[in-house]
Parts: structure tokens; sequence; C-alpha cells
């Protein structure tokens, strides 16, 4: 028995001593002070608004002219580049008014030495009556059709006479007494058609586009646009960046170009935001996002 006691002693003993080499100890729990937490990276806005959003038309006297017209090639003929520091965004729904004049020239007329008036008939193809309000001619201020001339080396514009949408023609009336030059007539017409893209530059003349609404001439220009039923409307909600294009682009097979005579309709309502760009990349990812309908 003593030595069975000394046995159970020992083992005893065995099992407090501190345990080295290869031998595992009782674990223990650690008691040490509590880890903190690490931040990571705080994610930052895209770009912080520096107030409100304001309401806005974008007009023809806000857009730039862009290539030459080419006879039934997509030529962009116009665009608005949004300035740096701003958004906007084209709202769903809202009214868009478009009517894009083609343009036409006459013979010079010398009716210096004449005793009385003389016409001019220019060969308008493709002209269509809109359901602009109706006007009384002659006179300067027809919403469809535009004249202008060279006039004692001035350019001016002159007086519609008459305008005959079956024959396709439109007559001016040179007074006696007066020379006209470069004679040009801007018109609404059916032919063709349009569309209106988003566009960012990549550089090295590079651009990344996406289609934002497009029709034709001969559809557009013959329903009422102020009318709620037939006015064509924007057709999705479009926010366009800094640097970004709103371009216009026709495919016609008679001319179109972009000029102040013309005076092209072009209205597009939007709403104008001041912001401070953090992250470029990151605004021009969710910008291209939204121009391809979310894919």
């Amino acid at each position: 028995m003593k030595l069975i006691d000394l046995i159970a002693g020992r083992l005893r003993r065995i099992r407090t001593l501190p345990v080295t080499g290869g031998v595992k100890a009782a674990v223990q729990p650690i008691r040490g002070r509590p880890v903190k937490p690490v931040a990571g990276p705080t994610p930052t806005s895209a770009a912080i608004p520096l107030g409100l959003p304001q309401r806005a038309l974008i007009d023809r006297r806000d857009m730039d002219a862009g290539v030459d017209w080419k006879a039934n090639e997509w030529r962009p003929i116009a665009y608005f580049k949004i300035p740096q520091g701003t958004i906007y965004r084209l709202p769903e729904g809202e009214p868009v008014r478009l009517y894009l004049k083609a343009q036409a020239t006459a013979a010079d007329v010398d009716n210096s030495g004449g005793a009385s008036a003389v016409t001019a008939t220019v060969n308008t193809p493709g002209i269509v009556q809109t359901k602009m309000r109706a006007v009384t001619l002659p006179t300067i201020n027809h919403p469809e059709v535009v004249a202008w001339a060279t006039v004692g080396g001035a350019r001016q514009k002159v007086p519609v006479q008459a305008i005959d949408y079956a024959a396709e023609t439109v007559t001016l009336s040179v007074p006696a007494g007066e020379s006209w030059t470069d004679i040009t007539v801007y018109y609404v017409h059916g032919d063709g058609e349009f569309r209106i893209r988003a566009q960012r530059e990549l550089g090295n003349a590079d651009t990344a586009a996406a289609l934002l609404m497009d029709g034709a001439f001969g559809a557009i220009h013959t329903v009422s646009q102020i009318d709620d039923e037939e006015a064509p409307t924007w057709p999705r909600l479009t926010t366009l960046i800094q640097s970004n294009r709103l371009v216009l682009e026709v495919r016609t097979g008679i001319r179109i170009d972009w000029n102040d005579e013309a005076e092209h309709v072009f209205q597009l309502e939007a709403y104008v935001l001041q912001v401070a760009v953090q992250d470029k990349a990151a605004l021009r990812r969710l910008a291209e996002i939204e121009w391809r309908g979310g894919l």
C-alpha cells in the first residue's frame, strides 16, 4: 500500500508541474486588452452638390456647330458640351421641341435698274407644313421658312412672299433698285432622320456614345409639338456630367447647316446642378450606366 500511495503522490505532483518540451499544458484563457477594430477606407461621393438643382433649358443658342453635312450619311451637325463642375439631368417625359431646317439657294437677282419688284423662286424639296401657328404673308417672321440675302453688301433677312407646299417652292420678291446675291432659304422638311446621343471623349479623337432619342423628320415635323397628346417627350431620365457632349446627328438627302441664319428650333428641358467632383471615374461610370438603361 505504501508503494501505491507513493506512486499516486508522484503522479499528482507531475500533473502540477509546468510543461516543457513537447508536452502540452492545460489551456488557460487569455485575459489581454480587447482588440480595437481598425477602420476601413471611408466611401466618398462621386460629386458633392454646391447648391440646389436649377431649372434650365438647352436650346440652339447653347449648341456649337459640328461637322459639315454630307448626303445620306450620319453627321453630328451640332453639340452641347457640359461645362466643368456641373451635372445636367434631363427628366423623363418632358416636352421636346425640334424643328430643323433644310437649306436651299437661288441664283442672284439684279434688280438695281428695275422700275418694279421682281420675283425669285427657290426650289425647296421636301418642304412640309407644320402645325405651328399660321402667319400672314409676306413676312420675315414665318415659323417654317426663313430667307436671307446679301443686299447692298450686307447680309439681311428678307420677306417670304409665298409658299407652295405642293410644288415645293418658296417665292421671294426683290424690290426695284436692289440687287440680291447669295440668296438662301431655310425651311422645315420631311426628309431623313435624326438622333440625339450622349458622348464621352476617350482621347486620341475616340469617343464612346449612347443613343438617347431618334426619329424621322417626316414624323416629328408634322405633329403638334405643343399639344400634350401629340408632342414628343424625352424618353428617359438622362444624366450628363462635365465634358460629356449632347450630340445632334442627322442623315438626310437635303442639306442641313447649323448656323444662326437657319433659326433651328432645338429645346430640351433640364435641371442643372453645380458640383465639386470628388471621383471623376465613379461619376463617369454612374452616368454611363444610366445612359444604357441601367445595363
